[in-house]
């Protein structure tokens, strides 16, 4: 009896300290609810500003939002410095995808475009339909709209490559492996031809600037200046609003052919080539092997070590002062033999691309980014590569890259102030500080606004005008932001200087090894 006694009451111990546990444990996490859910607002604000991009002013001295607030906008038009450019919306779609079309018409028409009216060119690969062309015209606010098609010839792969057979078969294999798009023949033919083809086209080249549109496209953001003359005045010749790195599988062979034709050409890139690359040169030495096999700063004591443990084995002299030696040599030697040769699958000439690309669906530039010998060779380069059907090459890196062999950083610009969404990405600023100052006024009684109407609280280091954004919806800058960050890291650098590797004086790495290595052995 007493022995069940003694185990009644541990087991009603346990029962009672695994209850106190769990009380215990139900605090602690209502507490940190409480304090996470009640803290106070700026306290939150504050440390999301440690942990999110979209919470940081991102601004310097090489590029900033044109403006960081909404400006008055009838003020701005009727300043005689002011000149609107020759410029154009341009959009690849088709007559099936009417409604989508209409929705991003609607949507820069009323944040932009019916204050400025800038003319529209839609392409197609096949004619217009009257009713299409007379429901988009219907809603440009009387802005000029040109309809065109895309020849044969510039649409589709030259003859002798879509009617073979592996041309077709590489297609039906990229699908097999689950490659975005990558059994869609026609998206080839798009990426193909925004990569290198449609600036050419004769409504195009009519203009000196294009902002690209995209069906199904929603700003968030008006847009009280006019960017094209912005950029103009401010010597910028390409603007993104968003920066993203590609899928591997899709561009595996862009960048050796790129690299080739750096080569072959004799192109020195400009300083946005590093905003896309990673550089593994960060050894300077007088041995080429070292330089070679160190990709990285923890390779370098060890690479170092191992060479000179090497050497002091193959030196001759007193062989009871190199027993200690001997041993430390022949282990190097030994591990050397066995390890593999490191290679960085993608380094080419100590480069390798970072995937990094500027999201090519919404662009602000001048033609002649584009429009010129570099470039062009550039993507015939690429054409004859066959790298827009073996692979599936988006235009959003080939555009990118190319770019770079041209242009330098402080030839781009980001909209940062421009709320943009596309398919399931989108961009979309804080509102500036103080934006109610400029109230919105519509020129088209179609747009109209409530009085009351509710734009999103102004926070610090805000640059929009007036934007409501998606609510619960995690902003680009703060889910992919990576190459992001690669910007403004190298945006922050002096001009001239811009950040590469971290690079070490191997020569006198090497020296100090050595000395290290012989007072410790002495040989």
């Amino acid at each position: 009896m007493l022995l069940v006694r003694r185990l009644r009451n541990t087991l009603l111990r346990c029962f009672q300290c695994n209850i106190m546990m769990v009380c215990m444990l139900v605090a602690l996490i209502i507490t940190i609810w409480i304090v996470l859910v009640s803290e106070p607002v700026s306290t939150r604000d504050y440390m999301d500003n440690l942990l999110s991009f979209s919470k940081m002013d991102l601004a310097t001295k090489r590029d900033k939002p044109f403006y960081s607030n909404c400006v008055d906008t009838q003020d701005y038009l009727s300043n005689p410095l002011y000149a609107k450019q020759n410029a154009s919306f341009v959009m690849l779609t088709r007559n099936e995808e009417l409604e989508d079309v209409i929705k991003t018409i609607k949507s820069i028409e009323e944040h932009f475009n019916q204050w400025f009216h800038y003319p529209y060119v839609l392409l197609n690969d096949q004619p217009f339909t009257e009713d299409f062309k007379t429901k988009v015209r219907d809603v440009t606010n009387d802005s000029i709209v040109e309809f065109g098609t895309v020849d044969e010839i510039t649409w589709n792969f030259p003859s002798d490559v879509k009617d073979t057979f592996e041309f077709y078969n590489a297609i039906e294999n990229q699908g097999d492996r689950s490659i975005l798009y990558g059994n869609m023949e026609s998206y080839h033919k798009m990426c193909r031809f925004y990569s290198g083809l449609f600036y050419k086209h004769p409504l195009i080249q009519k203009s000196e600037w294009y902002w690209r549109l995209e069906p199904d496209v929603e700003f968030f953001c008006d847009i009280t200046y006019d960017p094209f003359w912005e950029m103009a005045q401010n010597d910028k010749k390409y603007g993104f609003t968003i920066v993203i790195p590609e899928l591997y599988w899709t561009v595996p062979n862009l960048f050796r052919h790129t690299k080739s034709f750096v080569r072959q050409n004799d192109v020195t890139p400009g300083s946005l080539w590093k905003l896309f690359t990673k550089d593994y040169d960060i050894f300077e030495s007088d041995d080429p092997e070292l330089r070679d096999s160190i990709n990285y700063d923890f390779d370098v004591k060890p690479k170092v070590s191992e060479k000179i443990a090497i050497e002091q084995l193959l030196e001759k002299g007193n062989e009871s002062e190199r027993i200690n030696a001997d041993e430390e040599g022949i282990m190097n030697l030994v591990n050397r033999a066995r390890s593999k040769k490191h290679i960085v699958e993608d380094k080419f000439s100590n480069e390798e691309y970072n995937l990094c690309h500027f999201w090519s669906n919404f662009e602000i530039a001048r033609l002649s980014v584009f429009d010129n010998e570099v470039y062009n060779s550039f993507f015939e380069f690429l054409e004859k590569s066959g790298g827009f059907w073996k692979e599936r090459w988006g235009d959003a890196p080939v555009h990118s890259i190319g770019l770079s062999l041209t242009l330098d950083l402080d030839d781009v610009h980001y909209f940062r102030d421009i709320g943009y969404r596309h398919s399931s990405i989108q961009h979309c600023p804080h509102n500036a500080m103080g934006g109610e100052e400029f109230p919105y006024v519509t020129s088209d009684p179609r747009f109209q606004r409530k009085k009351n109407a509710a734009y999103d609280m102004g926070k610090d280091f805000g640059c929009g005008c007036r934007c409501k954004c998606p609510m619960n919806k995690l902003d680009i800058e703060d889910s992919t932001g990576f190459c992001l960050n690669v910007w403004v890291d190298l945006i922050k650098q002096e001009k001239g200087r811009e950040h590469r590797a971290e690079t070490f004086n191997g020569n006198q790495i090497e020296a100090n090894v050595r000395k290290d290595y012989l007072k410790e052995f002495g040989n």
